[in-house]
């Protein structure tokens, strides 16, 4: 790939969905997904490949967990791997589908992803309805929390909880479903009032248990109801082993599972942002440096078998296999909320490194499915998961991945534009009545093109990210070069 890159830019004569409760000032913003259509690319190939997919699957084998745990009829056929009867993590892919759909609408807007959205929400209510235990909802018993609060071996309740709650919240905040978010109320009504009667060593101790995303659930369900109590529930989800050696910026994450720890980190970050407490910032600020500068492969991605090693291992020690996918997505995640705030194009240098080399390169263009692993291990083969009979925690990351490519390509803040990817994509900057249309065959060219269309003339910043990986780098305006410092690792 050449290190010369050229920006073109020219000028011919863009609304995001407002949060609730931010205590800090956010420096940039990104756009909702509905203002950003991609172009003809292999991220757009994979997004089309994904949904075809994605609407492959029956709304009733997805659903038959939930109806039967809840004493409802269900003919349908189960779905196998982590998604069978016998699997205590299932019900987990449900949630992770219904956030797909719900970013593929967004991303589309093809109606059918959220009809299918709808329709699987409004089946979940009646589950939650016919449980009649407060709010409860799973396709697994509350039994299962009674061995985790007794400190008996149960498979990450917690985990799958999460990805059910998150999905609910995706569904209500990008599809409009009002009854996604009385149902992630009712789960959280529940889950207070179990948590609640642990005390603190209780807690800590049921977090010795993978419990995914739930600070930053119950963080976001916060930001969106106005109630503090779910804010301080979130709280409770601070799991001290791992967040107090952080918070000294101490590097312990050797042995550690990886996974488990990065979705603690999105969760901090969310905390922070609504409370202003700055614990909650170091803890993932120091856990991102330590990763990707001392835990991280070349690609971008992390682990071995799952796992944390040592900081900076050596190469001969790869194993097969290296490099989970859900960990990637949960990076990618963490690094968009270190960029809103404070935009440096170190953030997006490693969102584009891992993007390209391992998020693009995990799913199967002819048939939608994807990877566990992307290993590093010379001479390795990709093994893919099957449409039902997988559901790997990387298939459910995996299916939403592909959704939401457009979420980081531009940012934003008042009349400060921020290009931090390359990718073939227009956009619509409503606030500003600008068009940004993007057309690049980066990497395989070292060049991208931007045109703006705008109603009326405006005085804009565009902030352009010259890549770390450049030598030579150049910036055109309607033909013209322009004089301007152009430093590799900066936005120009």
């Amino acid at each position: 790939m050449t290190k010369r890159v050229l920006l073109l830019i020219g000028i011919a004569v863009f609304f995001a969905i407002p949060v609730k409760g931010e205590t800090i000032a956010f420096k940039a913003l990104p756009f909702p997904l509905t203002d950003v259509r991609l172009l003809d690319s292999p991220f757009k190939a994979a997004q089309e490949v994904d949904g075809k997919y994605m609407l492959s699957l029956d709304a009733d084998r997805l659903l038959h967990d939930f109806r039967v745990n809840a004493g409802l009829p269900s003919s349908a056929q189960p779905l196998g791997g982590w998604e069978a009867p016998n699997c205590e993590l299932r019900g987990h892919f449900v949630g992770h589908y219904l956030s797909a759909c719900a970013l593929m609408y967004a991303s589309t807007g093809d109606e059918r992803f959220k009809q299918r959205a709808d329709e699987i929400v409004e089946e979940l209510a009646k589950c939650q309805q016919a449980l009649g235990q407060g709010g409860y909802l799973s396709a697994y018993p509350e039994s299962f929390f009674d061995r985790l609060e007794s400190g008996q071996k149960v498979w990450a309740p917690y985990y799958t909880i999460h990805k059910i709650m998150a999905g609910l919240m995706d569904v209500n905040q990008l599809c409009g479903n009002a009854q996604a978010l009385e149902i992630d109320n009712g789960m959280a009504r529940y889950f207070k009032h179990r948590i609640d009667a642990l005390s603190d060593d209780q807690m800590q101790m049921v977090m010795r248990t993978e419990f995914g995303g739930m600070m930053e659930v119950l963080a976001n369900l916060s930001a969106v109801t106005g109630d503090a109590d779910q804010l301080a529930l979130a709280k409770r989800f601070d799991h001290h082993a791992v967040f107090d050696p952080l918070a000294a910026k101490e590097d312990k994450l050797a042995r550690l599972h990886a996974n488990t720890q990065i979705p603690k980190m999105t969760g901090s970050a969310r905390v922070y942002e609504l409370s202003g407490d700055m614990r909650y910032h170091d803890v993932p600020e120091f856990f991102w440096e330590a990763v990707t500068e001392h835990h991280s492969f070349v690609t971008g991605s992390n682990s071995f078998g799952e796992m944390f090693r040592a900081p900076d291992v050596e190469a001969s020690d790869l194993v097969m296999n290296t490099a989970e996918t859900c960990n990637t997505y949960n990076m990618l995640k963490l690094t968009r909320h270190l960029f809103e705030w404070e935009p440096q194009a170190q953030y997006m240098d490693y969102y584009e490194k891992a993007l390209y080399n391992h998020i693009l390169g995990s799913i199967d263009p002819e048939t939608g499915m994807t990877l566990y692993y992307l290993s590093l291990h010379p001479g390795h083969f990709k093994v893919y998961s099957t449409p039902t009979q997988s559901f790997w925690c990387c298939t459910g990351t995996g299916v939403e991945n592909h959704a939401k490519y457009g979420d980081t390509i531009y940012f934003h803040k008042e009349n400060a534009l921020w290009v931090n990817l390359f990718i073939p994509s227009e956009l619509q900057w409503k606030e500003n009545g600008v068009t940004i249309r993007q057309e690049t065959k980066f990497p395989e060219e070292g060049k991208t093109t931007l045109t703006m269309k705008m109603g009326t003339p405006a005085k804009l910043a565009i902030n352009l990210r010259i890549p770390s990986w450049t030598s030579d780098a150049t910036v055109k305006i309607n033909g013209d070069s322009q004089t301007m410092k152009l430093e590799p690792g900066s936005y120009a």
